[in-house]
């Protein structure tokens, strides 16, 4: 039922915008039409006007929809490291790894960078301990283990080898 009389005040707000007079004898025809959309929105369908909001203010004003925590940005680690800028990408993932350190992601790209592209096994290891000394899951630390021992730094220290 609620939707149905949104449905018609939006319709009334709508006929009042397309028939409003052009000029300043429109002004009151336009906050009227804009009242009924207010009121349509807010008064008689709160899920849908709550759903909008996310679909359009959320995605223009907040990356993961409005209230999210924000997520990391990847983008100028990877387009430095596609650059060849491999110390500038380190240092942006090693800010990102300060601001969200429980983030898995950050440490495999640190680890890859520092065994493919600057061929460091003494930063893979650091790495490796600042990753293993921040993530708190079971799982992220054995993808951090697997992905350790993929770039070749051997046994990982601390885990079981059965």
């Amino acid at each position: 039922m609620r939707l149905l009389i949104a449905t018609l005040v939006t319709a009334l707000g709508r006929h009042l915008i397309v028939s409003a007079p052009p000029g300043i004898e429109g002004v009151s025809s336009l906050l009227l039409a804009m009242l009924c959309f207010v009121v349509a929105a807010f008064v008689f369908a709160p899920g849908v006007a709550r759903l909008l909001a996310e679909l359009f203010v959320g995605d223009l004003c907040f990356r993961d929809g409005f209230g999210a925590s924000s997520r990391p940005n990847y983008l100028i680690a990877a387009d430095k490291r596609a650059r060849g800028q491999h110390e500038e990408a380190m240092a942006v993932l090693a800010k990102i790894a300060t601001e969200h350190p429980r983030e898995l992601r950050v440490y495999l790209e640190m680890l890859d960078i520092a065994a493919a592209e600057l061929d460091e096994p003494l930063r893979v290891r650091q790495v490796y301990g600042q990753g293993k000394a921040a993530l708190r899951r079971k799982e992220d630390l054995a993808v951090l283990a697997s992905a350790y021992r993929k770039c070749g730094a051997g046994q990982v220290p601390g885990a079981d080898q059965s």
